[in-house]
This record gives structure tokens, sequence and C-alpha cells, in this order.
């Protein structure tokens, strides 16, 4: 099964949990240790793409990696 297909058969468990990671950002720091949203809103983005049906391939591979990254210390989303 391809990554699309894959990530479009379980879209309704991975946008929630998208948008809630995306909140994991929201304090991160640059290298010059200044507070920066742009991994925030890179990720909210990503999510918002995906509910709205507008993802390209590299979307899909950035999902993918997310999915990835959520599912480190326990498996929250089984594909």
């Amino acid at each position: 099964m391809n990554i699309k297909t894959l990530i479009e058969n379980n879209i309704e468990k991975i946008i929630p949990e998208l948008f809630d990671w995306a909140e994991t950002f929201d304090w991160e720091l640059d290298e010059d240790g200044e507070k920066t949203l742009e991994p925030y809103y890179k990720v909210f983005s990503l999510a918002e793409r995906l509910e709205n049906g507008q993802c390209n391939g590299d979307d899909y591979k950035n999902i993918l990696f997310h999915i990835e990254q959520i599912n480190y210390n326990e498996i929250i989303i089984r594909l």
C-alpha cells in the first residue's frame, strides 16, 4: 500500500493528532535561544492541508515522518 492511501485510509485518526502535535512546537527555540513559531506553523499548515485535501507527495512523506515521531514513546496512530 502506498503512503498516500495509507494516510487517507486513517485520516480521521491522523488529523487531530497532527494538530495536537503542532502544539508541542509552540515554544520551540531557534539557534539563538529566541522563541520561534516556524516549526509550529509548518506542522499546523501540514495538518490543515491534509484536512482540506490539498496535500502533495512531499506532504504525505512529512506526515509519515511526524506519525513516526508522535509514535516514538507510545503507539498513538496505528497504520
